[in-house]
């Protein structure tokens, strides 16, 4: 029976204007967590929703999505750096949590790549807008830049932005919590993202970041609320990132900004001789 009411409630979310967007494969994750615990379809159906919400809707409410594809669709070519770069500033714009690096996204990128070393390969891990920090990366025409996110609605616009960049590499809609993607990659970022995975599945972030074949992770952490409360959340998260640290192996460099803590997870070039891209730094 389980089987019939996630199907049931994975097609009543699908036809859900606010959640049809979402990949096929979150929809279906959440519908059977929904149906393994409720065994009416209409409570199941709503417990799905209220998951969604939880772990997504408040995030995209935050999300001026109508903003993003209008300046998406009128992105110039980086040929046009000073045009290229102002587009790029308003979609980070868009959302508050891109929004809040923008005081120091010309600084954040030299001081994570002095560390990592200037990539070739960057995968983007549940992105959002994150990759439309390009301009500020310093990446070389030969980079790949693979990205991935659940919403299909983050995912075209960020296709558009590696076309009018001339960068290869691909974005697609994935749920890593599903299928982790094992893709090979000097550096790979998991930015804010790690509490919502946590939030579904303890352990999830560990998880997704042992599939990566990438010797350098960065992973990043709210330094305060959305309410501009701090509440020893830096704190919190630095034994958090130390926990990963030591389950991985992983030395571990830390970079502070007003906003946002991030750690720099490098693996001992031992553990990467079979899988890691990145070259030696």
């Amino acid at each position: 029976m389980n089987d019939e009411r996630a199907t049931q409630v994975t097609a009543a979310l699908l036809a859900s204007r606010k959640y049809a967007p979402l990949c096929p494969d979150t929809l279906r994750r959440v519908a059977w967590w929904a149906a393994e615990r409720h065994p009416a379809l209409r409570e199941a159906t709503k417990a799905a929703k209220r998951k969604l919400h939880q772990v997504y809707g408040a995030y995209v409410s935050q999300l001026d999505l109508k903003r993003v594809q209008e300046r998406t669709d009128a992105l110039p070519s980086s040929a046009g750096k000073g045009p290229f770069e102002a587009a790029c500033r308003e979609v980070l714009a868009c959302h508050a949590s891109t929004a809040e690096r923008l005081p120091f996204v010309e600084e954040l990128y030299p001081a994570l790549f002095a560390l990592t070393g200037l990539p070739t390969t960057v995968v983007d891990l549940a992105c959002g807008l994150n990759p439309f920090a390009l301009p500020w990366m310093g990446l070389g025409p030969e980079a790949r830049y693979l990205a991935c996110d659940i919403d299909r609605r983050i995912v075209t616009p960020v296709s558009r932005l590696l076309a009018q960049a001339g960068l290869a590499g691909s974005a697609e809609c994935r749920d890593v919590l599903v299928s982790p993607p094992d893709w090979e990659a000097d550096v790979a970022f998991l930015l804010k993202s790690a509490p919502c995975l946590e939030q579904q599945e303890p352990g999830a972030t560990l998880r997704v970041l042992r599939v990566i074949r990438a010797r350098h992770m960065v992973v990043s952490f709210p330094a305060q609320s959305l309410a501009g409360r701090h509440k020893g959340m830096r704190d919190h998260y630095a034994a958090t990132a130390a926990r990963l640290a030591g389950a991985l192996g992983a030395s571990m460099e830390r970079l502070d900004f007003p906003t946002e803590t991030f750690y720099v997870l490098t693996l001992p070039r031992t553990r990467c001789a079979s899988g890691c891209s990145a070259r030696s730094h």
